[in-house]
């Protein structure tokens, strides 16, 4: 139970933490600014730079937005959601994201040797594998298919003059 609770600057973490009170209202935000909601968006932000760091741009798709957008516009978007809630659920939120920051730091540092993962990628770039029997009778299909479709096409070409 929360109710009546502190930590740090929040007095009660059954209700939002302001920090900063503002001398008018935000539509949709308040007229405060809740210290762990900000915290949370900070951590949210950073979080989701570390799992995307590694991985090469998407391509762009017809009326999808960037991911890159993406990523900044959701930590602004918590900011507004939560700083009306409890301060508790704001530092719940931050827990987690730095716990999840935090094993990640140490998985990438302690338990993943990138060297060799690149080693084995570069052996295996290097020692491509042999196709199976199946792989191989498919690519002899679909080189039969491809002469049969062009004699198809040179024959309609010869019959239309």
């Amino acid at each position: 139970d929360l109710r009546g609770k502190s930590f740090l600057w929040a007095a009660d973490l059954a209700a939002y933490d302001s920090i900063v009170d503002l001398p008018f209202e935000i539509p949709m935000y308040g007229a405060h600014i809740s210290g762990f909601t900000v915290l949370m968006a900070i951590s949210i932000f950073f979080y989701m730079r570390m799992t995307t760091a590694g991985q090469p741009p998407q391509p762009k798709q017809a009326g999808m937005p960037d991911m890159k957008m993406i990523q900044n516009f959701i930590p602004f978007t918590m900011l507004f959601f939560f700083n009306k809630f409890a301060a508790g659920l704001s530092l719940y939120y931050l827990a987690a994201n730095l716990v999840s920051i935090g094993q990640m730091l140490i998985i990438k540092r302690y338990f993943i040797n990138e060297d060799k993962i690149l080693a084995e990628i570069d052996e295996n770039v290097k020692n491509p594998k042999k196709k199976s029997a199946f792989q191989e009778r498919l690519a002899e299909m679909q080189k039969e298919q491809q002469k049969k479709t062009k004699e198809l096409k040179s024959s309609k070409g010869k019959k239309k003059k």
